[in-house]
């Protein structure tokens, strides 16, 4: 899960704004709007891995 969650933070997301993305392996799996869709599809792609799921915000969102 470290190396997916660092892959993560290098990573330009933002062809993924205001999306899910799972991440497995050091790679995007799976991306889009519907977060049960976006960790089941990472799992089948991904079955002996927990995939990372986060979403991207929008590009007006302040994070504190």
């Amino acid at each position: 899960m470290e190396a997916n969650y660092q892959f993560f933070m290098k990573t330009n997301v933002d062809p993924y704004i205001g999306q899910w993305v799972a991440i497995c392996e050091q790679k995007v799996v799976s991306h889009g709007t519907d977060a049960k869709k976006v960790f089941q599809e990472a799992k089948e792609k991904c079955p002996n891995e927990r995939p990372l799921l986060t979403r991207i915000p929008d590009k007006d969102t302040m994070i504190f």
